[in-house]
């Protein structure tokens, strides 16, 4: 987790809200050309304890491939990229990421 710009703490768990899905386009042009992971992608919001239950019941699953896409993509609709919510839940577990989120239609 970052502050300011610079890093104040490592998680494995974090829900944030009011949420910006952030994607570097040269740093995504330069994983295309080089063929090589960079930092490029994430997830700006402020921290929070929770989400509302009934909110969380709404959630999407979220991923990222700079192969594929040019943002953030729910996995059931890989064509609507994903530049905000209302919150989202990210986790690491043995390496994998899952990142869920949710977001109001009328916004």
């Amino acid at each position: 987790m970052r502050q300011s710009g610079k890093v104040v703490e490592h998680t494995k768990d974090i829900i944030l809200k009011d949420c910006r899905f952030l994607v570097s386009e040269a740093g995504r042009k330069r994983v295309l050309r080089e063929k090589k992971k960079n930092v490029h992608a994430g997830v700006s919001g402020y921290v929070v304890d929770s989400i509302p239950d009934t909110v969380y019941d709404s959630c999407s699953h979220l991923t990222y491939n700079p192969y594929r896409h040019n943002g953030f993509v729910p996995i059931n609709d890989p064509y609507e990229i994903v530049t905000w919510s209302d919150h989202a839940h990210m986790e690491c577990d043995n390496g994998h990421t899952s990142v869920w989120a949710t977001w109001s239609l009328d916004k």
